[in-house]
């Protein structure tokens, strides 16, 4: 069953500031929600991404 998260952290940007980062994703489960949060921040040029909280969303 497909779930909604909100995952929230922060990574450094290519200018080299740490920005903040907040994202929607639809998963399995919140281990699936975590992962494909950490890789469409590395496709958005973010590096060092720590991810603070991933919590469930009803909808």
């Amino acid at each position: 069953m497909r779930n909604h998260f909100d995952v929230h952290g922060y990574a450094v940007n290519k200018r080299g500031l740490t920005v903040g980062i907040a994202y929607q994703i639809v998963s399995s489960d919140v281990k699936h929600a975590t992962a494909h949060a950490m890789s469409r921040a590395q496709a958005e040029g973010f590096t060092h991404i720590r991810i603070n909280y991933t919590r469930e969303v009803r909808v």
